[in-house]
């Protein structure tokens, strides 16, 4: 298994969005993204956490 340590970008949104308002990214590598199959054109993926795992899958416009 690859282990790939990242960091966590934290920024605070302009516009409307409220004072506390914070968006958080995390960048995956392109081979990553790759090996899952997304693409511009099939971009949506699914996410959600198993015990103290965030899991993240390739949409089939079906949840699992």
């Amino acid at each position: 298994m690859d282990v790939i340590k990242r960091n966590v970008l934290f920024n605070k949104p302009g516009g409307t969005a409220s004072k506390n308002a914070m968006m958080v990214r995390v960048t995956l590598p392109p081979e990553y993204v790759k090996e899952l199959g997304i693409t511009p054109d099939e971009k949506e993926i699914i996410m959600y956490m198993e015990e103290d795992k965030l899991i993240i899958k390739k949409s089939q416009n079906s949840y699992e």
